[in-house]
């Protein structure tokens, strides 16, 4: 089977990397982690894999649990390993703002979800 060669971006750095197509993104990701020194520390579950459009509104977090050739990559084709984690602030009809950890990689519907529980007001 032919190499996948893809860019990763971390922050500033771009590095091309070579990965078998039925490489999992789970596993992808560790190798990231063992192979770039700029790979950021911390649990690996709080880092996915994102395949960013020219349209910064739009793009795709890669499943950890599906191979790399599910999502059609092409050579050459940029992907960023970034945090999936992110604070989100959220103001409540009482005018305080509450701020919660949201999972990027994951739907509207999941979120809100976690939101809902984590604000006390469950579905």
């Amino acid at each position: 089977m032919v190499a996948l060669s893809l860019k990763i971006s971390i922050g500033n750095v771009v590095k091309t990397m070579q990965f078998e197509p039925s490489t999992m993104v789970y596993d992808a990701c560790r190798i990231i982690r063992e192979r770039i020194p700029e790979a950021p520390a911390g649990p690996p579950s709080d880092f996915g894999l994102f395949l960013s459009d020219d349209d910064p509104k739009k793009g795709i977090w890669l499943e950890a649990g599906k191979a790399l050739d599910y999502y059609m990559l092409r050579n050459g084709d940029t992907m960023e390993y970034r945090k999936k984690q992110r604070p989100l602030k959220i103001r409540m009809l009482d005018g305080t703002v509450k701020t919660i950890m949201v999972d990027d990689s994951k739907t509207v519907t999941d979120m809100l979800m976690t939101i809902c529980a984590r604000i006390g007001k469950g579905p």
